[in-house]
């Protein structure tokens, strides 16, 4: 597997913590919504909600658990798959970063 330029390394460790934060705040709001519609179906709405938390729970996982320089770009995917890192986060990394994660992205 590539290693990101030491740049794109240090930019992206700096900015985890803020991405993770925003993909968690999406899922709770899916999580509210499904808890504020649920009217008299509780054990439906309470279905759902563990199927998306067991769902979520695997994409947190495989986005950020274990996030090395080695295995950075694959990480960088899975972030802009799930629409977690934001345009102008994306646009900070390297050409040469950008390029791979979407030529990948593209495939």
């Amino acid at each position: 597997m590539r290693h990101i330029k030491e740049s794109d390394w240090k930019y992206l460790r700096k900015i985890k913590d803020n991405i993770l934060n925003r993909h968690c705040d999406a899922i709770l709001e899916v999580l509210d919504l499904i808890n504020q519609n649920r009217q008299g179906e509780e054990y439906k709405a309470y279905f759902q909600i563990y199927r998306l938390i067991v769902e979520k729970d695997k994409e947190i996982a495989i986005t950020y658990d274990d996030l090395k320089r080695s295995n950075a770009i694959e990480k960088i995917c899975h972030m802009r798959r799930n629409l977690a890192m934001t345009d102008e986060e994306f646009s900070q990394l390297s050409g040469e970063t950008q390029d791979i994660v979407n030529s990948i992205l593209n495939l």
